[in-house]
C-alpha cells in the first residue's frame, strides 16, 4: 500500500510515531504533527517500522 500518497508526505519526512486506538500521530522533520487513521492499523504500523520510523512507545 502506498501510504505516502494517503498521508500527503513521503515516509522519509516522518521522524517518530505514536498510536492509540487506531489513530496514529506522526512527527515530521519540520516539527508538524500529522494525525492519520488507517483502515488497517497493524499493517500501517508494520509499514512504519519497515521504514525505520521510531515508535515512541516502543
Amino acid at each position: 500500500m502506498a501510504y505516502s500518497s494517503l498521508l500527503g508526505h513521503p515516509s522519509d519526512e516522518i521522524v517518530k510515531f505514536v498510536a492509540s486506538c487506531g489513530i496514529f500521530s506522526l512527527l515530521l522533520k519540520n516539527g508538524e504533527v500529522v494525525h492519520f487513521t488507517p483502515e488497517d492499523p497493524e499493517h500501517f504500523k508494520e509499514w512504519l517500522t519497515t521504514k525505520d520510523i521510531e515508535d515512541i512507545k516502543g
